[in-house]
């Protein structure tokens, strides 16, 4: 019944409940930490209205959804939690709108950084770009508040407003498309930030067909700069002047390893006889306005106590085109050992020397080898409060199951003593950080349970990944 109601919706081709096919949604790169599990059927749908006709049916019927956009998903938010799920493969809705006027652009679900960059730039525009494959989703990365790490000057927020449909199948605009859905380039439109309010949850309120984000210019002038310290503390204080001052496109703190292979693009580089941390800036803008933050920047290099790297042109010409161009080679560094494991949060960075400290103690703790571990630091603009995304790393071989099982624990350990040392929140609520998290959110966690209940009173929307 199920199925054959499914295929009345989106046609004979774009609803299954082949056992193969419903095998290859059921784990991801997270699969130490959530088990694998299929969903019963996999339905494809084509356009927004074939989407609300599949909710109102689950709903009526008390089924699980999953939204899944275009599967570059690496934290188990697209694995259903219980039997029966039907998994809401949104990938054909793929079209793209470039505002070149507005600077934006309005995208649906399965569209691609590729798709988008290939547009975008037919207009000298970029996206903001997170450190994924071009094959990630952009509607998804944008809505779950993941794009922070490239261009430390685009700040973290790029969603202006979108368009989700909640299981009764009603439809809800954002910001200011909700009073004329042909102007959606401003966030605070009628009454309470709804997008705000509504962002960064897996799929749990409704399903987001349509968003509008901000695109950013490209300009020619470019040039960067690889600054090497052996101590994290004195790095710290040239991210600091860079970030308070807002001279660079790009501020990114790495080990000699890990992130900055992918950064370089190659692996053929003896990086282990570099400094063990590296200051990567970016610098690009209007001739004029680009030579004068250069001057400025290269007084504050020398000034810092850092060494100028020299690293080859290639290695810079691949950090530039990565950061403003979308050339994602950064996923190579899952090359160093076929897995990644990663805690991804928001902090000041004068505590960045305390997560780094603390990250190497606890892997240290449960046997976790030290050449495993890595992390990265990028500030984020306007830097109140030293915002930083922190990312404490563990690259590891994923078929090693007694290195799983010391990462669990690592897991179970890590958030605990970063709640108790202080950060402003997580990446992304993930496998194992919402259960130590809620219960100091205080009343907080009360309000966003009631709001859910509201949106979605069946609780229909991805169950059981977020309570």
């Amino acid at each position: 019944m199920i199925l054959e109601r499914l295929k009345e919706i989106v046609g004979e081709d774009y609803a299954t409940d082949d056992d193969a096919i419903c095998t290859s949604y059921s784990r991801d790169q997270h699969f130490h930490f959530v088990p694998k599990k299929k969903p019963a059927f996999v339905v494809r749908p084509g356009d927004r209205e074939e989407v609300r006709e599949i909710l109102i049916f689950a709903n009526e019927n008390r089924i699980p959804i999953v939204p899944w956009s275009t599967g570059i998903n690496v934290r188990g938010l697209t694995i259903p939690e219980f039997q029966g799920s039907i998994l809401l493969d949104l990938s054909r809705l793929n079209k793209i709108e470039i505002n070149e006027e507005m600077m934006t652009a309005t995208v649906e679900p399965g569209v691609t950084f590729a798709l988008l960059t290939q547009e975008a730039k037919k207009y000298n525009l970029r996206a903001a770009y997170p450190d994924a494959p071009l094959t990630a989703g952009v509607l998804t990365n944008n809505y779950l508040r993941g794009i922070y790490q490239t261009s430390v000057i685009d700040g973290h927020d790029h969603l202006l407003s979108f368009e989700m449909i909640i299981p009764n199948g009603e439809i809800i605009q954002t910001g200011s498309r909700a009073l004329n859905r042909d102007l959606p380039y401003f966030r605070y439109g009628l009454g309470p930030d709804i997008a705000g309010l509504m962002s960064a949850s897996p799929g749990t309120w409704g399903v987001v067909t349509e968003l509008t984000l901000k695109l950013y210019k490209l300009y020619e002038k470019r040039s960067s700069y690889f600054i090497g310290f052996e101590d994290v503390e004195k790095s710290i204080d040239l991210v600091r002047k860079m970030a308070r001052e807002e001279l660079v496109s790009s501020c990114r703190l790495v080990d000699n390893q890990s992130w900055l292979i992918g950064m370089c693009g190659s692996f053929e580089f003896e990086y282990d006889k570099l400094p063990n941390f590296v200051v990567c800036l970016l610098i690009d803008g209007l001739d004029g306005i680009f030579q004068a933050k250069d001057k400025i920047v290269r007084e504050l290099i020398e000034d810092s106590g850092g060494r100028l790297l020299d690293i080859p042109e290639s290695f810079k010409d691949n950090f530039e085109r990565e950061t403003l161009g979308g050339t994602e080679r950064s996923c190579m560094v899952f090359g160093i050992r076929g897995n990644y494991h990663c805690i991804g949060l928001y902090g000041p960075l004068k505590y960045v020397p305390e997560y780094y400290e603390l990250h190497r103690k606890t892997a240290r703790e449960v046997g976790i080898p030290e050449d495993y571990v890595y992390f990265y630091v990028n500030p984020i603009a306007r830097f109140h409060g030293q915002l930083c995304y922190v990312e404490l790393d563990i690259f590891y071989d994923g078929s090693d199951f007694d290195l799983a099982e010391k990462l669990k624990e690592y897991n179970k350990r890590q958030m605990k003593n970063l709640l108790d040392l202080g950060i402003y929140g997580w990446f992304r609520p993930y496998a194992g950080i919402i259960e130590p998290s809620i219960e100091r959110a205080g009343y907080l966690t009360e309000l966003w349970k009631r709001f859910n209940e509201v949106v979605d009173p069946k609780h229909i929307m991805n169950p059981g990944k977020l309570w």
